[in-house]
């Protein structure tokens, strides 16, 4: 009996597999590569390495702008409320309006994209987001304000919800963590960049400069994206109808990228994944780090700093913008890199097969969060010198960091063909009830006092994190139990 290796994503079967050691392609590591690469030239896994990076890079700059002019209006909520004559609570609803429909926009969009391709998809919806970030420049009430940036919300959901798709499309298992974490910094960073550049904008230009910028640059990337960035759709068994064609030709829409139908079916596809257990616990996980751990303190920091510090909007937004980023920084040296370090490392030791759960070693990491945010609240509380607040927005985003990567990149080694579905999934949970935080967070924080709030809250996300311990040990049994999905296997 030949010597075997599994090379599927997810569920390690003893078994004998399919392609004997000696048919299969290896990394430069000795590993089977996971999934197998096509023989193929247009295959996304066969693209020349500065390609990929060039690829991912424009990927990134995408998420970064579309989280970074996210990020740049809570710094001027306040003059944004004198402005409409509305409360500060109610701004905050631009940010929480824009973000829900963020959240569930891709929902309707995961069967189109693969079918048609990804490539339209970030095309088609980075327009409606330049038009109606110039409808959010121009808005004369705040009703209006309010539509404009639900439309935002729709146009940036797509850099929201198929990235982390997109670099599975690329990249290989066991290098997949550094890239998702590139992807994962974009992602966190760009609120924590925004008010920084929010509050100089509002002080220096006024408030709906904010939304004339950030439609010049989503612009300036629409650009980029029109000319270069190419289709990563690619079936391990039909290919694709691009293959052969121009470079031209394979820019321009054509229609379907995979030859089959799009039934009604394909748009319950995205809750179908919502049965498997290593879907759902880390996406509760990430739900409650990511919004209690980022943008509950994008949303607050402007009126506790004014309560406690007198800052003006451009002091606000330095204050918020440097400890999150400056712990983001750290926390993805700790974790993207490592955590392929890890599952390589277990593959070695497996016959060539990548344990997802080896990844999951790092989910202590996420303890920095309910600790920073302890120590934030109780500073808050006890009004403290604004650097203990700086401390805990550092300590907190060191686990928020090391907790979106390490999402991403289990879910999606545990199922990658349903890649799309999975980072619609992760985009839902993250955005519905990061929602919700705008009507609770400050009325709690003043009622009952900071450190009990985001105690409360600490002790929320410890609770949603204990099951990843639980994965760590079980996870490769449970998804044993409950089996594969059935859809499209060969994306």
């Amino acid at each position: 009996m030949a010597t075997s290796v599994h090379v599927e994503d997810g569920i390690h079967s003893s078994s004998e597999s399919k392609e004997p050691v000696s048919d299969l392609k290896l990394g430069h590591d000795g590993l089977p590569l996971v999934p197998q690469p096509s023989d193929h030239k247009d295959d996304p896994l066969n693209w020349p390495t500065w390609y990929k990076y060039y690829v991912l890079t424009l990927l990134c700059l995408l998420a970064f702008i579309v989280q970074f002019g996210a990020g740049m209006v809570p710094a001027a909520f306040g003059v944004i409320a004198e402005g409409y004559g509305v409360t500060h609570q109610q701004a905050s609803y631009l940010t929480t309006s824009y973000t829900l429909l963020g959240g569930l926009t891709p929902l309707l969009l995961t069967p189109y994209v693969n079918l048609y391709g990804r490539r339209p998809a970030y095309i088609i919806f980075t327009v409606i987001a330049i038009g109606a970030n110039i409808g959010s420049a121009y808005a004369p009430t705040y009703g209006t304000q309010i539509v404009s940036r639900c439309f935002v919300g729709i146009g940036a959901s797509v850099a929201l919800a198929i990235g982390g798709a997109t670099i599975c499309d690329m990249f290989f298992q066991g290098e997949r963590g550094k890239f998702i974490g590139f992807y994962a910094l974009a992602l966190t960073n760009g609120p924590h960049f925004g008010p920084i550049a929010g509050g100089f904008i509002a002080l220096n230009l006024g408030w709906r400069w904010i939304f004339k910028i950030n439609a010049i640059m989503m612009g300036g990337i629409l650009a980029i994206f029109l000319v270069s960035f190419p289709e990563t759709l690619y079936s391990r068994t039909e290919f694709s109808t691009l293959e052969n064609r121009s470079y031209w030709y394979r820019l321009a829409f054509r229609g379907k990228v995979l030859n089959r139908k799009l039934t009604l079916s394909d748009f319950l596809n995205n809750f179908r994944m919502l049965k498997y257990v290593s879907v759902v616990v880390p996406c509760i996980y990430y739900m409650t780090t990511n919004t209690y751990g980022s943008i509950i303190f994008v949303l607050t920091a402007s009126t506790i700093t004014k309560d406690l510090y007198n800052f003006d909007t451009a002091q606000n937004g330095v204050f918020l913008g440097v400890p999150l980023t400056l712990g983001c920084l750290i926390g993805e040296a700790c974790t993207g890199w490592i955590s392929d370090w890890l599952i390589n490392c277990y593959a070695r030791r497996h016959d060539g097969y990548r344990k997802p759960e080896a990844r999951l070693h790092l989910a202590y990491l996420g303890l920095f969060v309910p600790a920073g945010l302890i120590i934030h609240g109780v500073s808050t509380q006890h009004r403290a010198p604004w650097i203990a607040l700086a401390i805990g927005m550092v300590v907190t985003s060191i686990g928020v960091q090391a907790g979106t990567t390490l999402v991403y990149s289990y879910c999606s080694d545990c199922y990658k063909p349903q890649a799309a579905e999975i980072s619609t999934i992760i985009n839902l949970f993250r955005q519905i009830y990061a929602f919700t935080i705008g009507f609770y967070a400050l009325p709690f924080g003043e009622n009952q006092g900071f450190g009990v709030a985001w105690g409360t809250f600490a002790a929320i996300n410890f609770v949603t994190w204990l099951p990843l311990v639980l994965l760590i040990f079980k996870g490769d049994k449970i998804r044993e139990k409950q089996g594969t999905p059935k859809m499209h296997e060969d994306i």
